[in-house]
């Protein structure tokens, strides 16, 4: 993670087996402050990195800075930005074993049942399609409409 990851980008780093991250970086979810609710970011960082977390990202727009203790939940390893490129390459070499793919889809499996993800994603299409038509939310979109003149 260079610099910093906010909503999609945050997401991502939730399900990546290996995150780095450059010392000066940051992450959030601000899709509350937007009106909406933010992917499966609900459903993946309270199992990461526990409630209080989940509730002062998502609830409350912190944003967590990597050299944090609480980013810990979510970066596995901190590096000057300078140092990026080595540590990648690095992380590539050390996820090359025969059995990383097996492993990695059996701790999905543990980490996350089909069910479960199944059932957040149903419940998360209902509240998303009701929050996208909400007057806040509209309000927001139609600062960028182009007007006609």
């Amino acid at each position: 993670m260079d610099s910093f990851a906010i909503g999609g980008g945050m997401q991502l780093l939730l399900v990546f087996d290996h995150v780095i991250a450059a010392s000066d970086a940051y992450f959030s979810l601000p899709a509350a402050q937007e009106g909406i609710v933010p992917g499966a970011g609900n459903f993946r960082l309270g199992r990461a990195g526990g409630p209080r977390l989940s509730r002062q990202v998502i609830l409350g727009g912190r944003r967590v800075w990597a050299t944090e203790p609480d980013a810990r939940a979510v970066v596995d390893e901190v590096v000057e930005p300078g140092e990026l490129d080595a540590a990648l390459e690095r992380s590539v070499r050390s996820l090359q074993g025969p059995a990383v793919l097996t492993n990695r889809r059996m701790l999905n499996l543990a980490e996350e049942p089909p069910e479960e993800f199944r059932r957040y994603m149903a419940e998360f299409a209902l509240q998303q399609a009701l929050r996208i038509y909400g007057q806040d939310v509209l309000n927001k979109v139609s600062r960028f409409t182009v007007r006609p003149s």
